[in-house]
């Protein structure tokens, strides 16, 4: 039996709203805000208008990151430092795009490989 609530199903596709919008604006934080948005305006929409909830709620968590993006443009146009991603830990210990191999080698060897590069 599935739920028809609107926390329910708004839970269910919560991971992969985050994801989309991580990959697209590349902060955790700003990330998390526009999934909670997505969840206020899915909640305080006629649920009968909605007939595939997981592709309206991507079009919006799309949609609210767009406008991030370009309110942040505007913002990061005063910024002269480069713009990078923010890092989320992996749960898997896998290594992020801005890790590299040294780092997840204990320190040992890694003074190993210093030393004879």
């Amino acid at each position: 039996m599935t739920s028809t609530e609107p926390a329910d199903v708004f839970e269910s596709h919560r991971g992969r709203l985050f994801g989309l919008a991580y990959r697209m604006l590349g902060s955790a934080a700003d990330a998390e805000d526009t999934v909670q948005d997505a969840y206020l305006r899915f909640s305080g929409a006629d649920p009968a208008r909605i007939e595939q909830p997981g592709a309206w709620l991507a079009k919006v968590v799309t949609n609210l990151c767009l406008n991030r993006l370009t309110s942040a443009r505007a913002r990061r146009e005063e910024y002269a430092g480069p713009w990078l991603p923010e890092p989320v830990l992996t749960s898997d210990g896998t290594l992020g795009p801005l890790e590299s191999a040294e780092q997840a080698t204990p320190c040992p060897w890694r003074c190993c490989s210093c030393s004879n590069g």
